[in-house]
């Protein structure tokens, strides 16, 4: 008995380690370190709905007279300071060269109340009115740093970026142009907004091959068991609606980005439509991407997929925010 004991103890043991083994590796990451900055972040915090509501900005040493404001919003389980890695910290670079100031919110609790109906967390079950705490930061940030209120512009990632198509939806007006990465437009059943279908300039950033947001459309859950957040359309059918509330009939103008990372399984294809006097709607198709940001230096979750170390996604969406009409 005690000779089966040990060899159960021992397989138990050597399961447990290879359990251990394979969560390592599906979970391991890594960001690129912080760069020199010669800028500042500042803490900022209000209470807001009876809640108390913070974010990081960064301000840089020299900004322009009434300088842009990015907003870039964190993914699931996510913090302000994690937004900034996420993006490689590419925005506050950005704001050193270029004189704006970026703002990176904390979601309730780790989260934010998006655009779709299901969601398995506070932010969704509390209905948390995150739209006003954004408009209300935005606020916060005109008075601060005298912010160009006719500049604002809104990122975000997975349910981030579910948030960014809420705005869009829902207050429209909120800003001059919005990126959305790793997510798509709810379906009907699975909108949480009342939709104003009005135009706005729009970019998707989504992974072809994405094991959480489906790319052809359908439920919003990581290898069909895990955090189901209801149904999607899929990018394209999430592309077209806003292509056609803006009047873009027209084929794109497509580029094919070059493959600068030949072992990361994935590369990048551009599509841009765009009419004179119209909103400007743009999708970046990480061809063989998982669910990520795509940075040169990134390397995500395996679990998520493969990580696009092509372009930077910060430069990508800059370029797009500054275009906007």
């Amino acid at each position: 008995m005690r000779r089966v004991l040990t060899i159960a103890f021992a397989v138990m043991g050597i399961a447990g380690a290879g359990v251990s083994g394979l969560a390592y590796w599906a979970l391991r990451h890594s960001y690129p370190p912080v760069p020199r900055l010669a800028g500042r972040i500042e803490q900022g915090t209000m209470q807001h709905d009876g809640r108390a509501r913070s974010w990081l900005a960064y301000v840089p040493a020299k900004r322009v007279p009434s300088p842009p404001l990015v907003i870039a919003l964190h993914s699931s389980m996510g913090t302000a300071q994690e937004a900034r890695e996420t993006y490689g910290y590419d925005f506050d670079v950005l704001a050193d060269q270029l004189g704006f100031v970026v703002a990176y919110p904390n979601g309730y609790e780790g989260h934010w109340n998006d655009a779709k109906v299901e969601g398995p967390f506070s932010a969704k079950h509390q209905n948390i009115d995150d739209v006003g705490f954004l408009h209300a930061m935005v606020d916060d940030c005109a008075n601060r740093y005298n912010i160009d209120r006719s500049h604002v512009y809104v990122t975000g990632v997975s349910n981030g970026g579910s948030m960014v198509l809420r705005l869009a939806l829902e207050t429209p007006e909120f800003a001059r142009a919005y990126a959305v990465v790793v997510s798509n437009v709810p379906t009907a059943t699975n909108m949480a907004v009342s939709a104003k279908h009005q135009a706005v300039s729009i970019l998707f950033m989504n992974g072809t091959e994405d094991p959480f947001n489906p790319w052809r459309g359908g439920d919003v859950v990581l290898y069909g068991v895990w955090g189901n957040r209801g149904t999607v359309l899929s990018t394209q059918a999430s592309i077209d609606y806003f292509r056609l509330l803006a009047g873009l009939d027209g084929s794109p103008e497509v580029a094919v980005l070059p493959d600068r990372d030949s072992h990361d399984g994935s590369t990048v294809e551009r599509s841009v439509w765009a009419a004179r006097g119209k909103p400007r709607v743009a999708l970046y198709a990480i061809k063989g991407g998982g669910h990520g940001v795509p940075h040169p230096a990134t390397y995500g979750r395996r679990l998520l997929g493969n990580s696009n170390r092509d372009i930077h996604a910060a430069h990508e969406i800059w370029t797009f925010f500054v275009s906007a009409p």
